[in-house]
């Protein structure tokens, strides 16, 4: 499949995990599993950005790069957003979800459009 057609996939895979954590705040299962939010391999974008199907040469772009970076970090934060609503702090579950974990699912989408580019570009 075209790399670019991946990338629009990817995001779209990404805003549904999206809609999920926003749901496990409004749940707040106590035994939700923090640790499988924070593992960034496991959702269908990480599973497809940590696919086998990436040349070494394309892993070592800085496209690549930022985008598994941002990634990761993302799922650290949502892991967050998690286990306070898990704990019944709700509305610090809240503050952070429509702060930082919004900015952070921002600066993901940027990433992954300016990788298209690059591509676009030949690069």
């Amino acid at each position: 499949m075209d790399k670019l057609v991946e990338i629009e996939e990817a995001i779209g895979k990404h805003a549904t995990w999206m809609s999920h954590i926003r749901e496990a705040v409004l749940e707040a299962p106590a035994g939700i599993d923090v640790e499988s939010i924070r593992a960034d391999d496991r959702c269908e974008f990480g599973q497809w950005l940590y696919a086998s199907h990436w040349l070494p040469e394309e892993r070592a772009t800085e496209y690549y790069q930022d985008v598994r970076r941002v990634h990761a970090a993302f799922h650290d934060l949502a892991a967050k957003v998690a286990m306070l609503a898990a704990s019944g702090r709700a509305v610090e579950a809240y503050t952070l979800l429509y702060g930082e974990y919004v900015t952070m699912s921002g600066r993901l989408a940027i990433a992954l459009r300016a990788w298209q580019a690059a591509l676009r570009r030949g690069g």
